[in-house]
């Protein structure tokens, strides 16, 4: 019985000395590991206790530069009584002086200020005369529309007696007339006009003549007298002239050509509005014959330079507002 227990004491100690040695060799392999690779680091955190928190990252913002602004214009209004005291009589009364009316509102104000932008008070001397039209007379061009009654003077003079005109003058000539019952049109060099005279009124268009080229000398008919006016109209304005007040019909007709910012003056018997260049050279016959044309040179170089100044316009002053009378 002894020695059986001293059997197993020995047992005993030999299997704790076999787990010591074990623990030993652990121990002693995780000190290589550690003196091998240095690189390596601890990681944790105490029992119980919750891991600290990583700042957050900055966020990536993309900037998107803001779009070009549109170009804005105030609606139009057009009224129905053209005739109205409060509209022709300041404008009239300020027309020949440069001064801009005085209107009862703040949209009239401003279809006051885009409809003057248009047209421009001369001296009388500043109309030319036949002594600057040159001796090239090849690039004066004149159509007509069937029924217009009209004549030749010379190369560079038409005489309107009714209906409707185109008058093209592009370089190397210089100058060309137009008379009509109410006084004489000069048309500069590089220009295209629109010219009629219908029941006692009388239009201009002005497609594309720039820098004061399409002069309008009203000295005849209800406009003569010592206070004729001389005007000058802008490129994409229409100057209405009648012997009897302006009627709303008068200044937007049904004819398919866009309109907007019209104002009557002297008195109702003048007016300027801004219409649209790109939609007349659909709607008006004698320009949609020219673009059909393929022939001729003339013809080509006119319908060019409609498609670019009603590109140049429409980009220069935006299209909201343009209407057409239905």
């Amino acid at each position: 019985m002894g020695d059986g227990k001293e059997l197993k004491e020995q047992l005993n100690r030999m299997s704790s000395g076999k787990a010591s040695a074990l623990t030993v060799t652990i121990a002693l392999g995780f000190l290589v590991v550690a003196f091998s690779y240095p690189k390596f680091t601890a990681r944790g955190q105490n029992y119980g206790q919750s891991s600290a928190p990583q700042s957050p990252s900055a966020p990536v913002i993309h900037f998107t530069p803001p779009p070009p602004p549109p170009v804005v214009r105030p609606p139009v209004v057009v009224t129905t009584d053209v005739t109205n005291p409060q509209l022709t009589a300041p404008v009239a009364a300020n027309f020949r002086s440069g001064v801009t009316p005085v209107v009862t509102s703040t949209i009239q104000a401003q279809q006051t200020q885009f409809a003057l932008a248009g047209i421009q008070v001369l001296n009388d001397k500043l109309f030319p005369g036949a002594d600057l039209v040159g001796k090239n007379f090849d690039w004066i061009t004149v159509l007509a529309k069937d029924g217009a009654v009209y004549s030749k003077i010379n190369n560079f003079t038409a005489d309107l007696k009714s209906g409707e005109i185109i008058v093209s003058v592009k370089n190397p000539s210089r100058l060309a007339f137009v008379k009509t019952p109410y006084g004489d049109i000069a048309i500069g060099a590089n220009s295209d006009v629109m010219i009629s005279f219908v029941n006692g009124v009388l239009r201009v268009l002005n497609f594309d003549g720039e820098n004061r080229v399409i002069k309008i000398q009203l000295n005849k008919g209800p406009f003569g007298g010592p206070a004729d006016p001389t005007v000058t109209i802008a490129p994409g304005y229409e100057l209405v002239a009648s012997d009897k007040v302006i009627t709303r019909a008068e200044m937007r007709p049904r004819d398919g050509i866009a309109r907007r910012f019209g104002k009557t003056l002297e008195n109702g018997h003048l007016a300027i509005s801004e219409f649209s260049v790109q939609s007349a050279t659909s709607a008006v016959g004698m320009l949609v014959n020219l673009q059909q044309s393929t022939t001729g040179v003339k013809e080509r170089r006119i319908v060019t330079d409609l498609a670019k100044m009603a590109a140049a316009l429409n980009y220069r002053s935006g299209t909201d507002g343009f209407s057409v009378e239905k």
